[in-house]
């Protein structure tokens, strides 16, 4: 997005891209991932997960009609 100057893009993914990696570096050694089935059901994650998870789907379906806004828009203007 940076090389193709989409600032806006670019822009709009960082906070996600961001969020991401520190849940990534967040994982404590021993866990499967991000999301370590037996830590969920163990601990009562689960709620704050599927919460995560939903405003996650929210965000992409967002992003998914601004993409193809954007690509509508340069197919018209070429």
């Amino acid at each position: 997005m940076l090389v193709s100057l989409h600032w806006f893009v670019f822009l709009l993914n960082l906070p996600v891209a961001a969020w991401n990696m520190y849940r990534v570096w967040k994982v404590p050694m021993g866990n499967m991932g991000v999301f370590d089935p037996t830590e969920i059901h163990n601990r009562g994650q689960l709620k704050s997960h599927m919460k995560e998870s939903m405003i996650k789907l929210g965000f992409h379906l967002l992003c998914f009609f601004i993409y193809l806004y954007s690509m509508i828009l340069a197919l018209i203007n070429d």
